[in-house]
């Protein structure tokens, strides 16, 4: 195959300057060439001039497109696809280095280096795992190891294409590949990660015993590929006597014939690894040696009662993320909160009129920066009362379960602030430890006086606390300004627009490694998805924080920042996998149920959210916390306790907001229309979510207010255009006045807004469009999918009855109906014309008719 291929078209000319050859493999020739255009060396592999076919091209174009969905700093990149018509070939990243095999006969590397490196290819692998992308291929020849230490995998997608069959009957192939096959890929059974992870044993065994774990010997393809189906693997200790026990453990689970005898994840795997790396192979101690082996170890299965309850109790662990192997090397959690920044004196900045709200908004950001840098510690969200002392905020903050508060005072003559610094210990009101120091409101040394902060604050906590301070990361001054004025619009949460996340991305783009501009875009968009309800804004946000992984910003911050985002949406799998991570870095247990609580609520999982929002209330008695448990009582219709729950809250913490929005929640649904009014309108204009908008809404439905109610939701749906709540429910204000027109037309825009969209709420609305357009089939095939999914939520009763009303399923109805009444959901909410289609049936109850048909 000749390299003059790449430069026959237009398409190629003077962009890719080929300037020699790199190497052949199984499949490829690469060449090493010139990007002319970025000025930078590139790798470009075309496909073997011998495997020209229809086959070996689509395998090609499976590797470029698993390429195009893997971005991380331990996988090879792909930069381009050059295609002329009759060949292709793959424009990548130029790795300066050598293969896994050449790196480990030209170094005589220590433990930590060798740990350091299955490290990096265990995050490269969870990176392709956690995109359905399995390897097969993996061996040393395809992973890269660049002049300063970085590990790359490559050569994605290519065995992946490949049938076992085809792979045995070909020598070259095999002897080059069948050593990192797992037995059931040898076998040509289905895979999964599972066979991964057995050529993650193969490659581990080898650089850490300097020898393969199955000697080949002489043996041909077939008969080497029978021995690793059958025979067991060399003892770690045979090849490495002075072996710790826990790697042999963790190479032993490896490389276990059955997949089910592996560990479940890479991300196990990468956490075996760096118990090790941490505690070195001295600590060989019965414990030790015990906590390696139980992150590894799977209980014996001794029958379905048992396999049940073990189901359960993983459940209740928060889907097996609180392993016990972590609580012995997690610190006491600390619940953090700041302060409002105390600045006396005048202040002033060259260039700039209103200087003070910005450098607040600096110090703030400092101090936010700092919790970051201290494991086993959470940042308490807390809004400062202007109304009350600093000392009746620290006891407030007391009831709330938070351990520390971060306290800066500043006192400042022009250009130069004086600042103190302060960490109080909540429970008894003492100045823990304290620091002072001199920092400058000039512009030019803004930057330089947050990352002073940021350090000097972690130097107040225990230094088991304290991770490695982060270098600073500067911005120009301009993006630095702007920055500050959004951060300020941010901690006043006013009017956050797109416009704002806009300017983020491109403060990203110029600045790929400050965690600040991460963790900053995933409140922005929070914010913005409360008010609208746009969950475009989180697919986007989500993209933005991914592009982040392997890029040298704060691990744990971005994971808080994901978890967020993620905790809004239905996957699940990502959730639970977030929250793994953050659990194997000591995150505190309290954070970590709230948040599961919070999404198993917005999953309908109400049994469970309710179960796991009381542990973390227990743990920590916070307003949120406590907020959680009355929304899952109030989701199973518990009405009395939700209530109850509330005005306890309501109490304790009269400014918490989100509280009363959930009471008029309850009160709507009971019918206690002037309670409910109430309680929604204490909230301040200024801050009601459009949730909160749309209640007072129903509000004015169920008065009959239709004028009012129309106006609500038309203020909402200004700011979110495709709210599918209020889509809905504008159609159903127009159905109350009589335009079936104008209400058609609501209904068919809520179905083509739900075509894609799986979450709970919008499956009823799609069911109750369905219905009300006149497709009974699909709307009670989407109802019954509803019951079966969560049975006990009233607005799936609701939904329920209005459905098989409008299909003529009578009985079933008045079934639902019957019960909604029962709970004590009043007769207002049954004013739509589909409940008053039952009173008219002779199969409808006597309580039915006695309640609402009167």
């Amino acid at each position: 195959m000749d390299v003059v291929a790449l430069e026959k078209t237009e398409v190629y000319q003077g962009r890719y300057s080929v300037e020699g050859t790199l190497g052949a493999g199984g499949m490829g020739v690469i060449y090493l060439a010139k990007d002319v255009k970025l000025g930078r060396k590139v790798a470009i592999k075309q496909l073997r001039s011998d495997l020209k076919g229809d086959s070996a091209e689509a395998r090609f174009h499976r590797e470029a497109q698993l390429l195009a969905r893997l971005n991380h700093s331990n996988i090879v990149r792909l930069y381009d696809v050059l295609e002329d018509g009759t060949r292709t070939a793959l424009v990548m990243e130029l790795v300066e280095g050598v293969t896994l095999r050449e790196w480990m006969r030209e170094h005589a590397a220590s433990l930590g280096e060798k740990l350091d490196l299955l490290m990096q290819i265990c995050k490269g692998l969870g990176k392709a795992h956690s995109l359905g992308i399995i390897h097969r291929d993996l061996k040393p020849e395809n992973i890269l190891v660049t002049n300063d230490g970085i590990a790359k995998i490559t050569d994605f997608g290519i065995a992946k294409a490949l049938d076992c069959d085809q792979q045995l009957t070909r020598e070259d192939h095999i002897a080059g590949s069948v050593q990192a096959m797992s037995p059931e890929q040898v076998q040509g059974a289905p895979v999964d990660a599972r066979s991964d992870l057995f050529s993650l044993g193969s490659i581990a065994f080898e650089l850490l015993c300097d020898k393969k774990p199955f000697e080949r010997g002489d043996l041909c393809a077939l008969a080497f590929a029978q021995q690793i189906t059958s025979k067991p693997h060399i003892p770690p200790q045979q090849a490495w006597p002075e072996i710790p026990k826990t790697l042999a453990a963790l190479l032993d689970h490896l490389l276990s014939k059955r997949p089910e005898q592996r560990p479940d994840s890479v991300q196990q795997v990468y956490e075996a690894l760096e118990l090790v790396g941490k505690h070195g192979i001295t600590a060989d101690t019965q414990k030790y040696s015990e906590t390696v082996t139980q992150l590894l170890v799977k209980p014996r299965k001794k029958g379905r009662r048992i396999a049940a309850h073990l189901a359960i109790i993983s459940s209740i662990l928060g889907v097996g993320i609180f392993w016990a192997w972590q609580t012995f090397m997690q610190l006491p959690p600390q619940y953090i909160a700041i302060l409002p920044v105390q600045l006396s004196g005048e202040i002033s900045a060259q260039g700039e009129k209103n200087v003070k709200p910005l450098f607040t908004a600096m110090v703030r950001q400092a101090l936010t920066n700092a919790t970051a840098q201290l494991k086993s510690s959470a940042l308490v969200s807390h809004t400062p009362s202007t109304t009350i002392t600093i000392e009746e905020q620290i006891q407030k903050l007391n009831s709330r379960g938070i351990t520390d508060a971060l306290l800066a005072q500043l006192n400042c003559i022009e250009l130069r602030c004086n600042i103190e610094l302060q960490r109080i210990n909540v429970n008894n009101q003492q100045i823990v430890k304290q620091i002072s120091f001199p920092v400058l409101s000039d512009s030019g040394q803004t930057q330089q006086a947050q990352h002073t902060i940021t350090n000097n604050t972690a130097a107040l906590f225990p230094e088991d606390y304290r991770k490695k301070p982060t270098t600073e990361m500067k911005m120009d001054a301009v993006d630095y300004n702007h920055y500050l004025k959004l951060l300020s619009k941010l901690s006043q949460n006013d009017n956050l627009q797109e416009d704002d996340l806009d300017f983020l991305e491109e403060l990203i783009a110029k600045y790929p490694r400050n965690t600040n501009t991460y963790r900053t875009y995933a409140e922005v968009a929070a914010s913005i998805y409360n008010a609208t309800n746009n969950s475009k804004v989180l697919t986007s946000t989500l993209g933005i924080l991914s592009s982040a992984e392997g890029s040298g910003t704060d691990e744990v911050a971005l994971l808080e920042a994901k978890l967020r985002i993620k905790s809004y949406g239905a996957d699940r799998q990502g959730f639970e996998s977030i929250l793994s991570k953050l659990q194997s870095k000591g995150y505190p247990s309290a954070y970590i149920l709230a948040e599961f609580a919070r999404f198993q609520y917005l999953q309908g999982n109400y049994s469970d959210g309710l179960a796991y929002a009381k542990q973390a209330a227990n743990l920590r008695p916070t307003p949120h916390n406590t907020y959680l448990v009355a929304i899952n009582q109030l989701a199973t219709a518990n009405y009395d306790s939700a209530r109850s729950t509330l005005q306890k809250l309501n109490k304790q913490w009269p400014e918490y907001w989100p509280a009363f929005s959930a009471l008029g929640a309850i009160e709507l649904e009971l019918g206690n229309i002037t309670l409910a009014e109430q309680a929604i309108t204490t909230i301040p204009k200024n801050i009601r979510t459009w949730r909160t908008k749309s209640n007072l809404g129903t509000v004015f439905f169920l008065q009959g207010k239709y004028s009012q109610a129309l106006g609500v939701y038309q203020e909402v749906l200004q700011n979110s255009p495709n709210n599918i709540a209020i889509t809905f429910h504008m159609a159903e204000v127009y159905l109350m006045q009589g335009n079936k027109a104008k209400a058609n037309e609501y209904f068919n825009q809520v179905i083509v807004l739900t075509n894609e969209n799986s979450s709970l709420n919008n499956w009823q609305h799609r069911a109750l469009a369905l219905a009300y357009l006149g497709n009974t089939a699909s709307s009670v095939a989407l109802a019954m999918k509803l019951l079966r999914e969560v049975p006990e939520h009233t607005y799936t009763k609701y939904t329920a009855v209005q459905v098989y009303a409008l299909a003529g399923e009578w009985q079933s109805a008045n079934y639902y109906l019957e019960q909604l009444l029962s709970q004590g959901m009043s007769p207002e909410w049954f004013n739509l014309p589909a409940f008053q289609l039952i009173c008219a049936q002779p199969q409808t109850s006597q309580a039915v008719l006695n309640t609402m048909c009167r």
